[in-house]
């Protein structure tokens, strides 16, 4: 990693390249705390909503409601798959986050090189982009697993209790 001083770069260039030092830093430190607030809502949310759905269908298929257990048997494997995706979303999304990380903080190692464009310096990181999409992909799911098991057990105790 290169420090100030030990290249010759013009008092113009290195006050330039210290400017970007700290734009990078900043992008850097964004990425941190987005990172962790995507971990925070991807669990108040997601897994909070299948985790709660699956202790709601047990609740009703251990107790007197009219679910038919094969309905009941469905929202409670997506609601635990809404789970487990749910979590695994949030852990694609920190890896990701970290990798994105890594590849600004090796950019910040090159900002003192002469030869180093500072421009392509802030190109979006590459590193992480199929763990962004994956998790992306995970959470979606997870969603409409909760979604839809939740307008199952609703429809279902709805028509029964119109039937009945």
């Amino acid at each position: 990693m290169g420090q100030p001083g030990q290249n010759p770069l013009s008092a113009e260039e290195m006050q330039r390249r210290q400017y970007a030092r700290k734009t990078l830093d900043d992008w850097w430190l964004r990425l941190e705390r987005m990172g962790t607030t995507w971990d925070l809502e991807t669990i108040k949310h997601v897994v909070v909503i299948n985790a709660a759905g699956f202790a709601g269908v047990s609740t009703l298929l251990a107790g007197t409601a009219q679910l038919p257990k094969l309905i009941g048997g469905i929202a409670l494997a997506a609601y635990g798959l809404g789970v487990i995706l749910a979590v695994l979303n949030m852990y694609l999304a920190s890896q990701s986050f970290f990798r994105m990380n890594m590849e600004i903080s090796e950019r910040i190692g090159l900002l003192y090189k002469p030869e180093t464009d500072v421009s392509t310096l802030y190109a979006f990181p590459k590193r992480g982009r199929w763990l962004r999409r994956a998790g992306s992909t995970c959470g979606w799911i997870a969603a409409l697993l909760a979604m839809g098991a939740t307008a199952a057990v609703g429809w279902t105790l709805v028509a029964d209790q119109a039937i009945g």
